[in-house]
């Protein structure tokens, strides 16, 4: 039961992973992101750390 849900919270990271991705590869390139986009690619890495859910949108 346990082994249940330690893979289904590995799906979800996975699939948060796919949609960052996604969004990453949307990007014209890394060095030309404004300084609000970096911003926002640090609040996600910081709360993803934590283990905090963050709204894709």
């Amino acid at each position: 039961m346990q082994e249940s849900v330690i893979l289904e919270h590995l799906q979800r990271i996975e699939k948060m992973l796919e949609i960052l991705n996604a969004k990453i590869d949307n990007f014209l390139g890394f060095e030309e992101l404004s300084e609000e986009e970096l911003e926002e690619l640090d609040e996600i890495e910081a709360e993803m750390e934590k283990g905090e859910k963050f709204p894709l949108e």
